[in-house]
């Protein structure tokens, strides 16, 4: 993600479910002492403001996230916190940097693993920037059938040589090993693909959590999936309308015009970087439709009793606390 502001304003949702697990773990966390790491910190505010504070205090804390925009931003804006740093490191990396390896007595991970393409890749890092006997507390989205608008809109010709690549390096065996519902046949992988999270396909992905973290080594102290939801509410009045035969036009405008539902799906789009400056608009219209269209459309009143239209949208999470074994044999 390397719209910054855009993310940093339109991420209330996962902002709120890092709190709620943040809440939940509180004893956990102000148990962490030493060096702590946050993985894929973003613009680093739920970093500062949501998990630093509850750490030990004699415990810092190093921000990390892949996008450089990202990292600039949060070094930027909380310089003069002595406890907080930031650099750049792809979780995903096969080349971990020697000098970061067994470095972390806890680790933190909050709406980041769900974009990781090689989620085992991800997760044997995590094990080996811990030192032994350390902590880690994990959570990301499991299932979103937003994710399932990629593939629609991805058939789309117009769009699609800007969603696609020729080659994609997902290790295939991982997907064998922990997808009930993967196709042997299926020897290459769309770019839309990737953006997929490697647990939406999963038909247990609690269970493929748990047996993943095991594999690699783990003692799994907690893992749950949980269904959440969210609601993007409009502030602008929409007028009514009194025919049924334009409800698909009323709909279309709807969802472009619900508060902050427009500019989280463009916040966290993956492809609009790569979209035409000619045909950018119009591609956000066609994903903000594909999405909505999966969600639960509503109206209420609002304080002055005017009628505004809001849309639900409802997802799984995953949670998970380890802890890296205290020797090895």
């Amino acid at each position: 993600m390397y719209m910054v502001k855009e993310y940093a304003n339109a991420s209330k949702a996962q902002y709120r479910d890092a709190l709620d697990v943040i809440e939940e773990f509180e004893k956990e966390l102000s148990e962490m002492k030493g060096k702590c790491i946050d993985i894929g910190c973003g613009p680093g505010d739920v970093t500062k403001k949501l998990i630093l504070p509850r750490l030990s205090p004699e415990a810092e804390l190093v921000g990390t996230d892949i996008s450089k925009p990202m990292i600039d931003h949060a070094r930027q804006k909380y310089l003069d916190e002595k406890r907080l740093s930031f650099f750049e490191l792809d979780i995903e990396t096969t080349a971990l940097p020697n000098e970061e390896m067994g470095q972390y007595s806890n680790a933190l991970s909050f709406y980041c693993l769900h974009w990781c393409q090689n989620a085992w890749q991800a997760f044997e890092n995590i094990y080996k920037l811990l030192q032994l006997g350390g902590k880690a507390l994990v959570m990301f989205l499991a299932w979103n059938d937003g994710f399932d608008a990629y593939m629609k809109v991805h058939e789309n010709p117009q769009y699609k040589p800007y969603m696609e690549v020729d080659n994609h390096n997902t290790q295939v065996s991982i997907y064998k090993k922990l997808t009930e519902d993967y196709s042997p046949n299926r020897s290459s992988f769309q770019d839309a693909d990737r953006f997929v999270p490697f647990f939406h396909r999963s038909k247990d992905s609690r269970a493929a959590l748990r047996t993943m973290l095991n594999d690699i080594g783990f003692e799994v102290l907690h893992c749950s999936r949980r269904e959440k939801s969210f609601v993007y509410q409009n502030m602008e009045i929409l007028k009514s309308t009194e025919t049924s035969a334009v409800f698909l036009r009323l709909f279309n405008c709807i969802v472009l015009r619900v508060h902050g539902f427009r500019s989280h799906m463009i916040a966290v789009n993956p492809f609009i970087s790569r979209i035409p400056d000619h045909l950018k608009e119009e591609f956000e219209d066609v994903v903000v439709r594909e999405v909505a269209s999966r969600k639960i459309l509503f109206t209420n009143k609002n304080d002055n009793g005017q009628q505004e239209y809001s849309i639900l949208d409802r997802y799984h999470i995953l949670v998970a606390y380890v802890r890296k074994p205290s020797s090895t044999y």
